[in-house]
């Protein structure tokens, strides 16, 4: 698996706010993100939560995964696992693979997730009304907190909702939860190229 660098993450999210004609202030407004975290961020200084990422994305109106872009755009694009941009939160015990393609535009993303035993992903705010996301248990249990509402998974089990909520993954037990997630925001991709 391919980790991305904090300088990769930090050059993308430079670019993509620059384009979107934001300073680091509206952002920071937009995205309830101190202006001092985007800076460090965008420096590169060291890691970054999901949850932020998530935050930063949203107010940018892009995926997570265009914040963690290496790729071209091309019609075919063949990613080895080691190759796939990883994210990984170990405060959280949280990882994050992107599989499908990672290039502004798309409006869908295919990501595997993982959480270590008693892992948290933490809170991600609300996306656009009519962006969805798809959950499918690859093995474990997974515990789903929309907004108020607590929804247990186990392996096999598939979820879909309205992301426009808060929404947080848990693993309340002792073994390790997988799942892949999709999330489709194809009403709302706006191109950054």
């Amino acid at each position: 698996m391919a980790q991305q660098s904090a300088e990769d993450i930090g050059k993308n999210l430079r670019a993509i706010r620059q384009l979107r004609g934001l300073s680091m202030s509206a952002l920071a407004a937009a995205s309830s993100v101190s202006k001092a975290m985007i800076s460090k961020i965008e420096r590169g200084d060291g890691g970054v939560s999901a949850t932020t990422l998530g935050k930063l994305a949203e107010a940018l109106e892009v995926g997570i995964s265009d914040l963690l872009s290496k790729d071209d755009i091309n019609s075919i694009i063949y990613l080895p696992a080691d190759a796939q941009p990883v994210l990984h939160d170990s405060a959280r015990g949280f990882v994050r693979r992107a599989l499908s393609p990672i290039f502004p535009g798309r409006g869908v993303d295919v990501v595997h997730n993982e959480l270590g035993p008693g892992g948290r992903t933490g809170p991600f705010s609300p996306h656009k009304k009519g962006i969805h996301e798809y959950i499918f248990v690859l093995a474990g249990q997974l515990s789903v907190h929309l907004n108020d509402r607590k929804i247990t998974m186990k392996t096999g089990d598939s979820l879909f909702f309205d992301a426009d909520c808060t929404h947080e993954m848990a693993n309340d037990t002792t073994e390790a939860v997988s799942w892949l997630l999709v999330i489709d925001g194809t009403k709302y991709v706006k191109s950054i190229t």
